[in-house]
């Protein structure tokens, strides 16, 4: 129970590796707010959540459109009193080579990718702020690091993302608030599938892997966790690279 009356907010919380985040920070005894585009999903899995024995909430949320994000903040707080734990994880990738991406495909990557992560931020971070334990924790991309994945707008959103995390570590660490990223890389999720749709190709990207083996978002969520409590505590700025030594091999 490492998150223990700890409320964690979740954005993009209702699929893949945000939803693993919330099931693992649920499990782990937290009060986990789940934000998402959509309804649908975000109400099943708060049901799965609760259906486990974990306390979850829903709340709609458009991380594009900052009126819809501070309605939805407020709603939090009126519900839940505040998020001591803001996981900003949504996000889209759609992999474009150089010729193919047009400005309207950029803004709509570094929109969803970037901008909004700033305007989450904006919306949650005095929730923090005023919190007694204050964590933020990126879900950002291996991409941002080794220039490989969706493309030159996905890795420039994503690279964007690091940069927010070592800035505000420095800005939000004197007041008590670790902030760090997770940076997956071969992760198994829908985006991979589309990526590598057979057994010929996914073999071969296996074998670029040096534990031999996909990466599950339970293994995101697994270090979120982490992260997210006590034990983290001098871990501040960092960001974290899961890809199973891929990169560095």
């Amino acid at each position: 129970m490492l998150l223990k009356k700890r409320v964690a907010l979740i954005t993009g919380g209702a699929m893949g590796i945000g939803k693993a985040i919330a099931v693992d920070m649920a499990k782990e005894g937290a009060k986990v707010v789940i934000a998402d585009i959509s309804e649908e999903a975000g109400n099943s899995a708060v049901a799965e959540i609760k259906s486990a024995g974990g306390d979850a909430y829903f709340v709609k949320a458009n991380v594009t459109d900052m009126e819809g994000l501070n309605n939805a903040a407020k709603e939090v707080e009126d519900k839940v009193g505040g998020v001591d734990i803001l996981v900003i994880n949504a996000g889209i990738s759609i992999k474009k080579p150089l010729d193919e991406v047009d400005e309207a495909l950029w803004d709509k990557i570094v929109d969803i990718n970037l901008k909004g992560s700033f305007l989450t931020l904006k919306a949650f971070v005095d929730q923090v702020r005023k919190s007694k334990y204050g964590k933020v924790i990126f879900i950002t991309s291996g991409s941002a690091l080794t220039g490989t994945g969706g493309g030159i707008h996905y890795a420039a959103s994503k690279a964007g993302q690091n940069a927010m995390v070592l800035n505000l570590a420095k800005e939000l660490g004197p007041l008590g608030i670790n902030v760090n990223a997770i940076a997956p890389r071969v992760i198994q999720t829908e985006i991979l599938d589309h990526l590598y749709p057979d057994e010929e190709s996914r073999k071969k990207l296996i074998e670029q892997i040096p534990i031999r083996k996909i990466g599950q978002p339970e293994d995101i969520a697994y270090m979120a966790s982490f992260l997210a409590s006590d034990k983290a505590s001098y871990i501040n700025g960092q960001i974290l690279l899961l890809d199973g030594g891929r990169t560095h091999q």
